[in-house]
Parts: C-alpha cells; sequence; structure tokens
C-alpha cells in the first residue's frame, strides 16, 4: 500500500511539472526583432475547436499589434478584408494545408508580402468537473466539524491544446515551433453541505470556454511577444475558496 502510494504521489508531481511548463517543457519564445513584416494565418482545427479557426488568430493579431506596433501585421480582419483568406482561395489550400507544409506556408507569405507566416493548430478542448464529497472544515470563524462548518469541494476545468509554428517566407522553413502548448484554466468552489446549490450551481460551459481562449491568447501571445505581454500560471486558477478549510484531523488544503 505504501509502494502503491509512493508511485501515486510520484506520478502527481510529475503532472503538476508537465502542467507547469505547458505539458511540453518550456517554451522558447519566438525571436522577431529581425522581422518587419509578419503574417498570422487562420489556424486548422479539429471538429470540436472549428469556431475557433478565424476567432484565435484575429484576437492573436489584434492583440500583437496593439502591443507591438512597430512591426506590421498582416491578417484577415473581416470577410472583405482578408488578405491571407483571399492567398489560400487563390492558392487553392487550407489552414490544415499550410500547417502541415511549410512550403505552402511560406507561398501564402509571400502572396501576403511578408516575411514571416505564424501558422497553427488547435485541438482537444475539454471541459470537466470533479465533485469531491470528503468533506472539509471552516477553521477560519469557529472550531468544531458541524454540519455549519462542513464543506465539500466542486472543481471544474479547461484544457486546450494550440501548436503554432512560424515560417521564413524565404526559405521556407520553420524558424520556431512551440511544440503543442497545454493551457489549463480551473475553478475550485467550496459549498457547505447543507446547500443544495452545490448540485446545480456550476460556471457555464460558455464561461468556461471563453476563460481558455483568453488563457491561450496570453500564452501564445507570450510567446510570440514576451517583452510585451505576461504569462499566465498553468493552470491558470481562476477561483478558489477564500476561507480556511482543512481536512479532517488539521490538515490544511493547498490549492
Amino acid at each position: 500500500m505504501k509502494r502503491w502510494m509512493k508511485l501515486y504521489l510520484c506520478a502527481t508531481l510529475l503532472l503538476s511539472v508537465a502542467l507547469l511548463s505547458g505539458c511540453g517543457g518550456a517554451v522558447e519564445p519566438l525571436d522577431i526583432s529581425s522581422f518587419q513584416r509578419i503574417a498570422i494565418a487562420p489556424f486548422s482545427t479539429e471538429e470540436d475547436s472549428a469556431e475557433m479557426e478565424r476567432r484565435f488568430p484575429l484576437d492573436l493579431a489584434t492583440q500583437l499589434s496593439l502591443v507591438k506596433k512597430d512591426k506590421e501585421w498582416i491578417y484577415d480582419q473581416s470577410d472583405t478584408l482578408n488578405p491571407i483568406g483571399t492567398a489560400l482561395t487563390e492558392q487553392n489550400l487550407t489552414p490544415e494545408d499550410i500547417f502541415l507544409d511549410p512550403a505552402l506556408a511560406a507561398k501564402v507569405g509571400q502572396a501576403a508580402n511578408a516575411d514571416i507566416i505564424i501558422v497553427g493548430h488547435i485541438k482537444n478542448p475539454k471541459l470537466d468537473e470533479k465533485y469531491d464529497s470528503n468533506p472539509l472544515y471552516d477553521m477560519s470563524a469557529q472550531a468544531g466539524i458541524s454540519g455549519t462548518t462542513k464543506f465539500v469541494i466542486v472543481y471544474q476545468w479547461a484544457t486546450l491544446n494550440m501548436q503554432v509554428k512560424a515560417v521564413d517566407t524565404k526559405s521556407g522553413s520553420v524558424i520556431w515551433d512551440n511544440g503543442g502548448f497545454v493551457g489549463y484554466t480551473k475553478y475550485i468552489r467550496e459549498f457547505n453541505t447543507q446547500d443544495p446549490a452545490r448540485h446545480t450551481s456550476r460556471v457555464e460551459p460558455d464561461q468556461l470556454k471563453a476563460d481558455i481562449r483568453k488563457h491561450m491568447l496570453s500564452q501564445i501571445g507570450y510567446q510570440l511577444a514576451p517583452d510585451k505581454i505576461n504569462q499566465r500560471p498553468v493552470p491558470e486558477i481562476l477561483h478558489k475558496p477564500e476561507r480556511k478549510l482543512v481536512r479532517s484531523g488539521g490538515q490544511p488544503i493547498l490549492w
């Protein structure tokens, strides 16, 4: 039993380290200092993340254009102002084509007169939750283990994988690849055991999706402009109990 517990703790530690580095090791930011015209293409997506194909690159490019005004950012801003989309259509290519083949990405970047082109792939958006029925006790106001001081925890979280590459349009070579970064946002909410809301009160799925998208905008933005955009922690805990909660026996809870 003790050996199993040691293995479990080791596995948990390794998972935590992986999540803290984006489930893929530390990502070296892209150095864009020697490039002036930077294109950001629509990202390829899986079916379950299709709504982010154009939305995420648009938000990312808008964010970067505001903090890096010395660079010229080329991206699709609307149905009529879409230099990358037009180049893709003219060459009969898809976002997936240029993500998989840097030579094709370079051709699209050349058509937009860009020095480099940013391409990406979004996959595995996941929303999940866990109800922890093991009781905790609020020791911040009073001692004791009555029903009024007993709490349970509901965890909700979202994860999203995003691989982003930069292709030199002259050489057609990949000059940077973040390796596939996994973003992770989390809510930890406490409910009194006598409160029926614990069975129905949850963060809505639309809010979870919006939060993981904002999280990834900061993470990818940091990887492209680390001097201007702050990196988020992984996992990023967006809500956690403020009260002092302990397990039976007085063991404190560390979130």
